[in-house]
């Protein structure tokens, strides 16, 4: 037996080191290209309308709500696998975490992209009204509103990554509703304490538009292959609008209605700034007795695995120039495509 190890071991080794692997890459990444259809064939649009009619004609709007999120920790991941893998494929992993980065560097970025937002709503024509219009309406009393900066974790009970927080500009303060469909997993308020039926009844009274923003920030990137037997994930910086939402309504949303509608990002929309240094902080321990699990699965005819972790290290300045690069880009692009649908 001890013969065979002997024999078996170097060669699975060697397995575990082409059938999977972690990196890192010092220079920006670009955004990965999102795919849908059958099978992911078709790529999808870089902004998707939904209601069209809900755009048309819209003058006088109010900003309900405006939020950004960050994420300050995820988790990249390439899969092997397939019909053809035998059991022997190789999952390569990145723990990835921001570090650098202070609460008010977040909040002096969502107070410009804030400021900023308003400016390309008056550039294109539209009248924006104070946002004391409709949270001061009677309607608006009894409206869920939430703490802000709000902390949302996804990390899971065995896991520390997938934490994000959003914040609410200096110039709405720090409460707001939350409206459907801006952060995963929060209803907003029921029944009459739902910002929706504020936003209703507001529009039925004025003949105005409220419009709810929400933009997520994510710091990293992955690129890599993933085949039968093998993948390979490569982590690196891209500061980016990872989704973006722009809502608008009128009335009371109905299935034939056309009262409330909404604008989200298809793509990601990325700045090429770069804003980190990259460290691998796996240590020699982790990395042993991966290799030791890997050997023994593998000889069982499971398949291998590799977990790295990485600490993005962000120079707060450059940070916050990429992030406001990539947030102009999605103002741009959401208030653009209103304009076009007026």
């Amino acid at each position: 037996m001890k013969y065979i190890l002997r024999r078996v071991v170097p060669v699975v080794l060697a397995f575990g080191l082409v059938g999977c692997s972690v990196t890192s890459q010092d220079t920006v990444m670009t955004t990965e290209k999102r795919t849908g259809g059958f099978l992911g064939l078709s790529t999808k649009s870089d902004i998707d309308v939904d209601t069209p009619k809900a755009f048309a004609e819209v003058q006088k709007v109010v900003i309900g709500g405006f939020k950004v999120g960050f994420n300050q920790s995820k988790k990249l991941q390439k899969k092997a696998g397939g019909m053809f893998s035998g059991g022997m494929g190789g999952n390569s992993t990145g723990l990835v975490e921001l570090d650098g980065v202070s609460p008010e560097v977040h909040q002096r970025i969502v107070n410009e992209a804030h400021d900023k937002f308003v400016r390309a709503l008056i550039a294109q024509g539209y009248e924006v009204l104070p946002r004391e219009t409709f949270t001061g309406s009677p309607g608006y009393a009894g409206t869920t509103e939430y703490d802000f900066p709000y902390k949302h974790d996804q990390s899971g009970l065995f896991s520390s990554y997938g934490v994000g927080t959003f914040y609410s500009p200096s110039q709405i303060g720090p409460k707001q509703p939350v409206f459907f469909g801006e952060i995963q997993g929060v209803t907003g308020g029921l029944g009459t304490s739902n910002p929706g039926i504020a936003v209703a009844k507001f529009g039925e009274q004025t003949g105005a538009h409220v419009i709810n923003v929400t933009y997520l920030l994510d710091f990293a990137g992955a690129g890599g292959h993933a085949g039968g037997s093998f993948s390979t994930l490569g982590v690196g910086q891209v500061m980016s609008v990872d989704a973006g939402l722009l809502g608008i309504g009128s009335g009371y949303m109905s299935t034939f209605g056309n009262k409330v509608g909404k604008l989200t990002l298809g793509q990601p929309i990325g700045s090429d700034i770069a804003f980190a240094t990259i460290e691998n902080t796996t240590s020699s321990a982790e990395v042993g007795l991966e290799t030791a699990l890997n050997v023994f699965t593998a000889v069982l005819g499971g398949g291998t695995n590799q977990t790295r972790e990485f600490v993005f290290h962000a120079d707060p300045d450059k940070y916050a120039l990429a992030a406001i690069d990539a947030l102009d880009k999605a103002n741009a692009a959401l208030v653009s495509k209103m304009a076009e649908l007026r």
